[in-house]
């Protein structure tokens, strides 16, 4: 009872990796457009990607952005006559889709490095 390697399933879409922002059925399908490789190393990069992560650096001054954002949302949601809660939650998903962009941007860039040529080698 195995099943292929890269079948996505719909536990994959909720699994998140060690990134949190990031399913594991997101990692499936990148690992699945590399060209020109195995199934072991396929299933061997799955396990890198979900594995890593990115060096965390500027913590104080991410967290400084990140908090000026959602405040500036309610100031933003009380200025325009709307409840300010609403513009803190505007601001979190702002937070929330920036830190996944960086996140997916990570991951792509520690996959091209796993499988450039010189890796291989």
């Amino acid at each position: 009872m195995n099943a292929p390697p890269l079948r996505i399933r719909w536990v994959d879409r909720l699994t998140p990796t060690a990134v949190l922002l990031v399913s594991r059925a997101w990692v499936l399908r990148e690992v699945a457009t590399v060209p020109d490789i195995d199934d072991a190393r396929r299933a061997q990069l799955v396990d890198e990607l979900i594995g890593y992560e990115p060096e965390r650096r500027h913590a104080l001054r991410n967290n400084f952005i990140a908090w000026l954002i959602m405040l500036g949302g309610v100031g933003l949601a009380h200025l325009a006559g709307i409840p300010p809660w609403l513009g803190f939650v505007a601001g979190l998903l702002i937070v929330l889709l920036l830190a996944r962009e960086l996140a997916v941007r990570a991951l792509r860039w520690r996959l091209a490095h796993l499988t450039s040529p010189a890796q291989d080698a």
